[in-house]
C-alpha cells in the first residue's frame, strides 16, 4: 500500500460510510482526479440517485413502519460513489426492505408507489450473485445495490404481504408507469436533483440529518463534511520513486499512439514525486517541443527547462534526439547519469533504429496501444412488442442497405447520370445560365427544388432511429460515400480551362490522364448527386444531353462497343423521364425502391422466422413496405424507452489474450507496463484487476488505462498541467512501480 494511502481511504469513508477496501479501490483507480468523494458528472444519473433516496424519505404507506437497522439511513449503510455511478450498501438483512420501497407498486385502488419505471436485475459484473443494477427504462443512469438476487423475491413477497402489486415484475413498462415516472421528473428541479444525489453519495453525513429530510430537502450545509478542502480536485496523488531508465514504446509500430504524451505523463509524476526527471525524444514524428511549445529549429534540441508547466520547485527537462547516431548514443549516456528518471520516447523504432536495443536494455518498458478490445458483452432487453421490433429490424436493414443499391440499367447509364448531372451544372455557368432553383451561393452538392426528401441521402439519414443501439443488435453498418469519390467526380470541372474558350467538355481529350480519370470511375448511386432542374423550366436540357453524348462518342464507343449503341438511343430518353419523376442521378425510382425493400425483405425472411411467427412477419412486413419514411420512423419511436442495455464484462483471460495481439513491436521479458490509450470509458477496478493479472501470464507486468480526459485535451501548449492530467501520470506511475515489482 502506497504511504498515505489508508488515511485517505478513511477520510471518504467518513464521507460515504463505505467499506475500507472499497474506498482504498477507489483512490487507487482515480486518486483525486474528480476528488476524493466525487458529485454525479451527469443530469441523468444524479436524477436517479436523488429520486433513490427522496423514496426512502416519501415510502407508500405500506411501508413505512418498516424498522430500518440502527445507525443505517432508511435502511442505507454506505455508498461507494464515482463519477459516472455509485454502488450502494445496505445495512445487514435491509436489501428486500429497500428494493420493496424503491421498485414500483400498485394499490387496489390504483395508487402508484415506489420509483415507475425502475428495475433491478443481477449483473454479473461486480461481485456476481452478490450485486444488482437498478435501472430506469430507456435511461442510461444506473445504481448498483449489494445484494443478492434472491432479495428480488423477498422483496415481493414484502409487497403482496402489504396489499401492493409488485410492477417491476412485469414484462414491459406500462404507459401509466411512465406517465407518472415523466411527472415525478417534472417536479424535480436540477437543484434539488443535484442536492439529494450528494446525500446519498456522502451517506455517512446523513446519519444525523435524515430524519428530517422527511420534511424538508437537505440543506448543502448539512453535507460539507469534517474537510471540504481535502475531498477536493488535487494533483496529489501515492508518492513514486521511480528511478532508472523508462522507455515508452508504440505497441503495433505505428505513430499517432500517443507515446509522447504517455512519456511525459509519467515524467510530470515522477517530477512531481521528487525525482530529477528527463524526457528524451525522438526528432521526428515526436510533437514533444509543440506540446511544450518549444521551438527547436533546424538544429537539434538541447536540454530544456519543462518546469513551468509544473507546481513550483520540481526538475523536469526535455530533449529532442541527436540524428547522428553516434552522438545519439553520447547524448543517452550522459542522460543516464545526469538524471534519476529518464523517460525515453521511443514511439514508432523505424526512426531512431538503434534505440529498438534500449527498450530491451531499459529497467521498464510502457507499451502504449489503443482501446481496441471490447471489454464488455452488451446484453439487450428489448420489451418492445413485437411489431415494433419487427419494423425496427425493417428500418435497420433498410438502412444498412441504402448505400449499396443502384438504379436499374446497365451501370454505365448510372454513371452517364452521374456525369451529366455535374456537367449541366458546369455547363450553365460557361454559359452564364442561373438553373431553376440555383444561385450564386449554390455549392452543386443537390438542389434545392428536390424538397420532398424521398430520393435523397439526406432523406434516409434524418431518420436514423437506431444510431444508439448496440451494432451486434441491429446489425447496421451503414456506409458513407468516400470523399475520395466525390474529389475524383469533381476531376472534370476544368478549373484551369480558359473562359473564352468556352469548353462544353466533361475532360480535355487532348489531356490522357484527364480522359482515363473520367471513363476509371465507378457509378456511386445511393442518390450521391443532384437532381436536374425541372424539365418544364430547363427547356435546353434535350439540347445539352445530345451535346454530352456528341462529346464523349469518340471515346465511349471505344470504351464501350457493346452498350454504346444503346446508350445512343436510350440513354437520353431514361435520363428525361426519370428527371420528369424528380429522381437524383444515382437515386431510385418509386418502383425501384419499392422492388429494393421486397428484395431485402425476402433476404431476411429466414432470418426473422428465427423470432417472429410467420403469419405476424408477413403480415408487418407488409404493412411497412406501404408505409412512407416518416411512418415508418413514428411506429418505435413511443417504445425506445422499453429497450436498453447491460453490460457484462468479458472472461479476463479472453481480454488479456486480445490485448497480447496488439503488442507486435514491443520487448517482452522485461518489467512491462501496458497502456491503453484515450479510453473509451471509464473501466471499474473490478474489470481492470483480473484481466491485468491474466496479462501476466504474457509477460505484462502492469495494466493501466489513460482516459479521455479534458485535462489531456487543454494540456498541450498551455502554461500549466492540469491537476487532472497530473493525477493520471500518478495512476501510470503507480503502474510502473508495480510491474517492476513484478
Amino acid at each position: 500500500m502506497f504511504s498515505g494511502e489508508g488515511k485517505v481511504a478513511r477520510l471518504r469513508t467518513r464521507y460515504t460510510g463505505e467499506p475500507k477496501a472499497a474506498a482504498i479501490h477507489f483512490y487507487r483507480r482515480l486518486g483525486l482526479r474528480f476528488g476524493l468523494v466525487p458529485d454525479a458528472t451527469d443530469a441523468v444519473q444524479q436524477r436517479l440517485e436523488a429520486l433513490l433516496l427522496r423514496a426512502l424519505a416519501h415510502p407508500h404507506p405500506a411501508f413505512e413502519e418498516v424498522a430500518a437497522a440502527p445507525g443505517s439511513v432508511w435502511g442505507l449503510e454506505g455508498a461507494s460513489p464515482y463519477p459516472d455511478r455509485v454502488t450502494l450498501w445496505p445495512a445487514r438483512g435491509q436489501a428486500a426492505a429497500l428494493l420493496a420501497r424503491w421498485l414500483p407498486t400498485r394499490a387496489p385502488a390504483g395508487e402508484l408507489g415506489g420509483i415507475p419505471g425502475l428495475r433491478a436485475a443481477a449483473l454479473r459484473a461486480r461481485g456476481g450473485d452478490t450485486t444488482l443494477t437498478l435501472v430506469l427504462a430507456g435511461q442510461r443512469a444506473h445504481v448498483e445495490l449489494r445484494a443478492d438476487p434472491g432479495a428480488l423475491h423477498q422483496a415481493a413477497e414484502l409487497a403482496r404481504g402489504a396489499g401492493l402489486e409488485a410492477l417491476w415484475e412485469a414484462d414491459a413498462v406500462s404507459r401509466v408507469e411512465r406517465e407518472a415516472l415523466g411527472a415525478l421528473l417534472s417536479d424535480l428541479s436540477v437543484a434539488q436533483a443535484a442536492l439529494w444525489s450528494r446525500a446519498l453519495r456522502r451517506l455517512a453525513l446523513a446519519r444525523e440529518a435524515f430524519p428530517a429530510w422527511r420534511a424538508r430537502d437537505p440543506l448543502d450545509e448539512e453535507l460539507q463534511g469534517p474537510n471540504p478542502s481535502r475531498i477536493a480536485v488535487k494533483p496529489v496523488g501515492p508518492g513514486v520513486n521511480l528511478r532508472g531508465v523508462v522507455a515508452v514504446v508504440s505497441g503495433d509500430g505505428r505513430g499517432g499512439r500517443g507515446c509522447t504524451t504517455v512519456g511525459y505523463l509519467l515524467a510530470a509524476a515522477a517530477a512531481v514525486g521528487g525525482a530529477r526527471v528527463g524526457v528524451l525524444a525522438a526528432d521526428d514524428p515526436s510533437n514533444l517541443p509543440a506540446l511544450l511549445g518549444l521551438d527547436h529549429g533546424d538544429k537539434p534540441l538541447g536540454w530544456r527547462d519543462a518546469n513551468l508547466q509544473l507546481p513550483p520547485g520540481h526538475h523536469l527537462k526535455v530533449a529532442v534526439m541527436e540524428t547522428d547516431a553516434a552522438r545519439a548514443a553520447e547524448q543517452l549516456e550522459d542522460a543516464v547519469t545526469e538524471f534519476d528518471l529518464l523517460v525515453v520516447d521511443i514511439g514508432t523504432t523505424a526512426v531512431h533504429p538503434e534505440l529498438a536495443g534500449l527498450a530491451a536494455r531499459a529497467d521498464g518498458v510502457v507499451v502504449v496501444v489503443p482501446d481496441e478490445v471490447p471489454w464488455y458483452d452488451d446484453e439487450v432487453i428489448d420489451e418492445r412488442s413485437s411489431r415494433v421490433q419487427i419494423w425496427s429490424y425493417l428500418n435497420s436493414a433498410d438502412q444498412a442497405e441504402f448505400h449499396s443499391r443502384r438504379p436499374g440499367g446497365p451501370d454505365l447509364f448510372v454513371f452517364l447520370d452521374e456525369a451529366f448531372a455535374r456537367y449541366v451544372e458546369w455547363r450553365a455557368g460557361q454559359e452564364g445560365l442561373t438553373l431553376p432553383g440555383w444561385d450564386a451561393d449554390h455549392n452543386g452538392d443537390g438542389w434545392p427544388g428536390d424538397e420532398d426528401g424521398l430520393h435523397t441521402e439526406a432523406g434516409h439519414d434524418e431518420i436514423d432511429e437506431h444510431a444508439d443501439l448496440p451494432e451486434a443488435y441491429t446489425g447496421s453498418q451503414s456506409g458513407d460515400v468516400g470523399d475520395e469519390q466525390d474529389d475524383e467526380l469533381l476531376a472534370f470541372d476544368d478549373e484551369d480551362s480558359d473562359a473564352d474558350e468556352q469548353w462544353v467538355e466533361p475532360y480535355d481529350p487532348d489531356d490522357s490522364d484527364d480522359v482515363e480519370m473520367f471513363w476509371s470511375l465507378e457509378p456511386v448511386g445511393g442518390s450521391a448527386w443532384a437532381t436536374l432542374p425541372p424539365e418544364e423550366e430547363a427547356p435546353y436540357l434535350d439540347s445539352w444531353r445530345t451535346d454530352f453524348l456528341q462529346i464523349l462518342s469518340p471515346e465511349g464507343g471505344r470504351r464501350h462497343p457493346d452498350v454504346w449503341p444503346q446508350v445512343l438511343t436510350s440513354w437520353a430518353d431514361r435520363s428525361r423521364a426519370r428527371n420528369l419523376e424528380r429522381v437524383a442521378a444515382g437515386g431510385l425510382t418509386d418502383a425501384e425502391r419499392a422492388a429494393a425493400e421486397r428484395k431485402m425483405i425476402a433476404v431476411h425472411t429466414e432470418r426473422a422466422l428465427e423470432r417472429w411467427d410467420e403469419d405476424l412477419w408477413q403480415r408487418e412486413s407488409r404493412a411497412w413496405l406501404a408505409a412512407d419514411l416518416t411512418q415508418r420512423h413514428e411506429v418505435g419511436k413511443a417504445e425506445r424507452e422499453r429497450m436498453w442495455a447491460l453490460h457484462h464484462p468479458r472472461p479476463p483471460r479472453d481480454v488479456a489474450e486480445e490485448l497480447r495481439h496488439l503488442v507486435r513491436h514491443a520487448p517482452l521479458g522485461r518489467p512491462v507496463v501496458m497502456a491503453v490509450n484515450r479510453a473509451r470509458q471509464e473501466y471499474d477496478q473490478l474489470v481492470l484487476e483480473p484481466v491485468g493479472i491474466a496479462l501476466r501470464e504474457h509477460g505484462i507486468g502492469a495494466l493501466t488505462v489513460i482516459p479521455r480526459h479534458r485535462a489531456l485535451e487543454a494540456w498541450p501548449g498551455s502554461d500549466r498541467m492540469e491537476d487532472g492530467a497530473l493525477t493520471i501520470g500518478w495512476t501510470l506511475a503507480g503502474a510502473v512501480l508495480d510491474s517492476l515489482a513484478h
